[in-house]
C-alpha cells in the first residue's frame, strides 16, 4: 500500500510541476509591414493568412488556388510572442520545428541566425541564462526553403504549397527548472512471446544539469499497476547523463493493434527531486509489445506483433496542404482508418504539427510505419542532383543534415508502441555513406525493424528491403491483383498502390469545381487530379475506363455512379486478394493513399472533407474480420480469416443472373482458422450478380459481400507495363449493370442511442444496386467524419438490411444506381 502512495505521489508532482509553459499565442507580420494578425502556433505562414481571409474564400476550390501571390513569401515573415519568465531559474526555449529557417531574437539579442537553423525536422533548444527577464518579447523570423532543400514533401501528390510549408511547425516550449532537465524520458519494452505475462521494460531518463554548479539529487519514476523506482544522481556542472532502469512489470498489460486484442497503454511519470524540491518532470505513455519481421523467402518482409504474424492492410497518410489539421480532424480520420478494418498506417514524411495522430494510432490500435520521403529521392521536388540508386541526399551539408532529422524524428516518436518500422527511404535506398550513420544512430536509439527502402532495393549495408513499389497507381480491373505475379499483385509487401481516381461524392465533387461547369468534363476537374507531370494529372484514363466498362457516361450523375462503382470494385480487390494469398506469400498492402492534402480526385478512401469515398466500403468490406471473397482470377467464392480464433460459421452464396433471376442459392456451414483461406464454391461462367452472406455459430450476420460478376476480365498488355500502372485494351464487360431495369426501394429511419438506425427494403423484382445513404447538415453538404455500417453496397429483389450512422442530427437521403 504504501509503494501504491508514493507513486501516486509522484504522479501527482510531476503533472502539477512539469516545469513547462506552451507559447501557442503569437502575432505574424511579413518583414516590413506594420500589419499584423493573431496566430495560434504551430502554423504555417499560408496556414495563417488562410484562416485571416487574405486569400479569400474556399481557396482550395476550384483552380482559386492559381491565384494566390507566391511572391509573398519571397520575404522573411515574423512571429512575435511575448511571456513572462521566473528568472531565478534556468529557463530553456525549445523549438520542435521550424521551418524552414529561422533567426530568432529574444529582448533584442540573437538566439540564433538563420544558416544555424536549417530543416523543419530538427528539434532545437536554447538556454537563455543572461538573456531571459521577468517579460519577454520573443521574435522568430522564417525564411522558405531555397530551391535546393530538404524540406517537408508533398511531391506530386497535390500542387505545392504556396509557402513551402514556411512557418513554426511544431511546439515552442518554455522549460523551467532550478537546475536539471528531464530533457527526455524513454521506455523499451521487452515482451516475452512465449509467455505474455512475461514483461519488463528498460527506462532511460536524459538529464541535463543546466547550472552553473554540480547538483545531487533523486530521479524518482512511477506507473499505474506498477512499482516505485528512485535513483540517485549526481550531475557536474553543465553534464549531461542517461539514467538507466530495468523494471519488471506484474500482470503486464500487452499492447496489440485493434484487430488482434485491446492497445493497452500504461502512463510513467518521472520527477527529479533535489531533496524536497522538485527541479523537473515528465510524462510519457508507453505500450508493452514485441514487434519483429522477417523475409519471407528472403524477399518478402512480414511484420510480427507479440509472436503473432501480421498482414499490414495499410494507406499512406497526408497532412493538409497548409498543415491545418486540428485534433478533431485526426480523431475523425484516425477512427475512420479502424472503422475500414485496417490496421495500419504508412507516413512518408513523418507528418504532423505535433504527436496527436501517433497518440490516436497508440490508443486505437493502428500500426505505423514512418519514414523519410521520396521528394528527397527526384531532383525535381527537391532541386538536389539525382543519383539512380540513391536520390538526392549526397554529400556535405546534407547528410549530416539528414542524419540529424533521423536522430531527432527517431527520439521524438520512440515512445510510441504503433510505430513498428522506420523506412530511411521511399523509392530507393540510401547512399552507403549516409545508411551507415543512420545505423549508428539506429543501434544507439532505437529497437524497431529498420527498412531500408518502401521499394525492392537491395542495400550494401542493410541488404534486402523486403518491400516492393510497383504499383499499379492507375487504374487496373479487380482481376489484376489475382493474376499478376510479377508487378503489384498480390504477393509481398506492396508499400505504394491504388487503381487511380476515388471520386469524391457528388455534392463533394461540385464543391471541389467551385463553380466551374460540372458537365462535360474540364481542365477544373484535371487540376485536381495529381500534380505529377507525366501521369494521373487528367480525367481521361478513366474515361476510356468507364466507356469499356459501363458504357459512355451521358451526364453529370452518370459519370459519377460509374465512378464510384469502378472505384469500389477496383479498391476492395486490393486488399481482397491479398487476404486470399495470406497463407503463401502476401505480407502487406498500403493503398496509395489514405486522404487527400487537398480536394482532390485521386488516391483517397475518405475526401478532404472528411467524407467517405466509394473505395472506403469497398475496403471496409473487404477487410471484414471473417468474409466471403470472390476471387476474380479463378470464379471462386473464398472465406478468409486473418486474426480471428478458431471458430463455426455458416455461409450463403446467392448467385443471380443479368436480370436478377436466381441461378443458384447454397448454404454452407464450416470452420474458420485464422491464415488459412479457403474455396467456397466454385461459380458457373456467364454475367451475374453475387451476394454473399456470412453468419457466426449464434447465427448473427456478421458479413455481406456483394459483386457484379463479368463474364471475362480485362486484358493487359503486360510488356508494356511501367511504374505507373499497366495499358490495357480490354475492359470487362459490365453493361448488363448499366441496363439494369429501376427498382423500389423503402427507406425507415429510427433513432438509436450512437446514431440512427435507416433500414433499406428492396421491393422490386430486380438488383438494387449501389444504393448510397448520405448525412447530411442543414445547409445540404455531406457531413464530414459520419460514418455508416455499411454504404454503397446492393439488395438482391426482396432484401432487407439495416445500418446504422453515427450521426443522430442529419439529414438521411438515399440515391442509387437504379432508383
Amino acid at each position: 500500500m504504501k509503494i501504491k502512495i508514493i507513486a501516486a505521489t509522484i504522479m501527482m508532482l510531476a503533472s502539477a510541476c512539469a516545469g513547462a509553459q506552451e507559447l501557442t499565442q503569437w502575432t505574424l507580420n511579413q518583414e516590413g509591414s506594420k500589419q499584423s494578425i493573431k496566430v495560434t502556433v504551430p502554423c504555417t505562414v499560408a496556414g495563417a493568412l488562410n484562416n485571416a481571409g487574405v486569400f479569400g474564400k474556399n481557396v482550395l476550390e476550384g483552380e482559386n488556388y492559381k491565384s494566390i501571390d507566391k511572391t509573398l513569401f519571397d520575404t522573411p515573415w515574423v512571429y512575435t510572442t511575448k511571456f513572462k519568465a521566473n528568472t531565478t531559474l534556468r529557463n530553456v526555449l525549445r523549438f520542435n520545428s521550424l521551418g524552414y529557417s529561422a533567426e530568432i531574437v529574444l529582448n533584442g539579442k540573437t538566439l540564433a541566425t538563420a544558416d544555424t537553423t536549417v530543416g523543419p525536422y530538427i528539434v532545437r533548444e536554447y538556454d537563455l541564462s543572461g538573456i531571459v527577464k521577468a517579460n519577454n518579447t520573443l521574435q522568430v523570423k522564417v525564411f522558405k526553403a531555397p530551391a535546393q532543400s530538404l524540406n517537408h514533401g508533398y511531391v506530386d501528390w497535390n500542387p505545392r504549397p504556396v509557402d513551402e510549408t514556411m512557418g513554426i511547425l511544431g511546439a515552442v516550449t518554455l522549460i523551467a527548472t532550478p537546475n536539471v532537465q528531464i530533457q527526455d524520458l524513454f521506455v523499451k519494452p521487452e515482451v516475452n512471446v512465449k509467455d505474455l505475462s512475461d514483461a519488463s521494460f528498460i527506462m532511460e531518463a536524459t538529464l541535463v544539469n543546466r547550472a552553473v554548479k554540480p547538483v545531487k539529487g533523486t530521479l524518482k519514476a512511477a506507473y499505474e499497476g506498477g512499482g516505485y523506482i528512485e535513483i540517485p544522481v549526481s550531475l557536474a556542472a553543465g553534464e549531461t547523463k542517461v539514467i538507466t532502469h530495468k523494471e519488471k512489470v506484474v500482470n503486464p498489460r500487452i499492447w496489440w493493434s485493434a484487430e488482434m486484442g485491446s492497445p493497452e497503454l500504461y502512463h510513467l511519470s518521472a520527477v527529479f527531486a533535489v531533496g524536497k524540491k522538485i527541479s523537473h518532470s515528465r510524462d510519457i505513455t508507453f505500450g508493452l509489445r514485441d514487434i519483429q519481421s522477417e523475409l519471407v523467402d528472403g524477399k518478402y518482409r512480414r511484420f510480427i506483433l507479440n509472436g503473432k504474424k501480421v498482414l499490414i492492410k495499410s494507406a499512406g497518410w497526408t497532412d493538409d496542404i497548409f498543415m491545418q489539421d486540428t485534433p478533431e480532424s485526426l480523431l475523425k480520420q484516425a477512427l475512420m482508418v479502424k472503422d475500414m478494418g485496417l490496421n495500419s498506417i504508412r507516413f512518408e514524411d513523418i507528418w504532423g504539427k505535433d504527436d496527436t495522430i501517433y497518440n490516436l494510432c497508440d490508443q486505437l490500435g493502428l500500426l505505423a510505419i514512418v519514414g523519410f520521403s521520396c521528394q528527397w529521392e527526384w531532383e525535381d521536388y527537391c532541386g538536389l542532383p539525382e543519383t539512380r540508386r540513391n536520390g538526392c541526399i549526397s554529400g556535405e551539408p546534407w547528410e549530416t543534415l539528414a542524419a540529424r532529422y533521423f536522430r531527432d524524428q527517431i527520439i521524438r516518436l520512440r515512445n510510441h508502441p504503433s510505430v513498428i518500422a522506420w523506412l530511411t527511404g521511399s523509392d530507393r535506398a540510401p547512399l552507403p555513406s549516409l545508411e551507415k550513420e543512420y545505423m549508428k544512430i539506429y543501434d544507439k536509439y532505437e529497437y524497431r525493424p529498420y527498412v531500408c527502402s518502401a521499394s525492392a532495393v537491395r542495400s550494401e549495408v542493410t541488404g534486402h528491403s523486403g518491400m516492393k513499389m510497383a504499383g499499379p497507381y492507375e487504374y487496373v480491373g479487380p482481376d489484376y491483383w489475382y493474376i499478376d505475379t510479377e508487378r503489384g499483385g498480390a504477393y509481398g509487401f506492396n508499400t505504394e498502390t491504388n487503381p487511380g481516381l476515388n471520386i469524391p461524392q457528388a455534392e463533394n465533387v461540385k464543391r471541389l469545381l467551385g463553380g466551374a461547369p460540372e458537365w462535360p468534363l474540364n481542365k477544373t476537374w484535371d487540376y485536381h487530379c495529381t500534380a505529377s507531370s507525366s501521369h494521373m494529372n487528367n480525367m481521361d484514363f478513366q474515361v476510356n475506363v468507364m466507356d469499356g466498362t459501363y458504357g459512355k457516361a451521358t451526364s453529370f450523375d452518370d459519370y459519377i455512379k460509374k465512378a464510384h462503382a469502378l472505384d469500389y470494385d477496383a479498391t476492395r480487390a486490393m486488399y481482397e486478394a491479398f487476404r486470399c494469398n495470406i497463407d503463401k506469400q502476401a505480407t502487406g498492402i498500403v493503398n496509395w493513399m489514405l486522404n487527400s492534402a487537398w480536394p482532390s480526385m485521386y488516391w483517397q478512401l475518405y475526401d478532404w472533407y472528411l467524407v467517405p469515398t466509394a473505395g472506403y466500403y469497398g475496403v471496409k468490406n473487404a477487410c471484414a474480420p471473417v468474409q466471403l471473397i470472390y476471387n476474380y482470377g479463378t470464379r471462386e467464392v473464398w472465406c478468409v480469416n486473418d486474426v480471428v480464433p478458431e471458430a463455426y460459421y455458416s455461409a450463403t452464396v446467392r448467385y443471380l443472373d443479368s436480370r436478377s433471376r436466381t441461378v443458384s442459392c447454397n448454404d454452407y456451414r464450416f470452420r474458420s482458422k485464422a491464415r488459412r483461406p479457403f474455396v467456397v464454391e466454385t461459380l458457373p461462367e456467364g454475367e451475374g450478380f453475387l451476394s454473399l452472406e456470412l453468419k457466426d455459430a449464434e447465427g448473427k450476420v456478421v458479413a455481406h459481400n456483394f459483386y457484379c460478376v463479368p463474364a471475362a476480365g480485362g486484358e493487359y498488355e503486360w510488356k508494356k507495363a511501367d511504374w505507373w500502372g499497366i495499358p490495357m485494351t480490354g475492359y470487362a464487360d459490365l453493361s448488363f449493370v448499366t441496363n439494369l431495369p429501376k427498382a423500389s426501394v423503402e427507406m425507415t429511419t429510427q433513432p438509436a442511442e450512437d446514431g440512427v438506425l435507416v433500414t433499406l427494403k428492396n421491393n422490386s423484382p430486380v438488383v438494387a444496386y449501389q444504393l448510397i445513404l448520405k448525412a447530411k447538415c442543414g445547409c445540404g453538404k455531406l457531413k464530414g467524419g459520419a460514418i455508416w455500417e455499411d454504404n454503397f453496397f446492393s439488395l438482391v429483389p426482396g432484401e432487407t438490411r439495416t445500418v446504422l450512422c453515427t450521426e443522430k442530427d442529419a439529414n438521411i437521403t438515399l440515391e442509387g444506381w437504379n432508383l
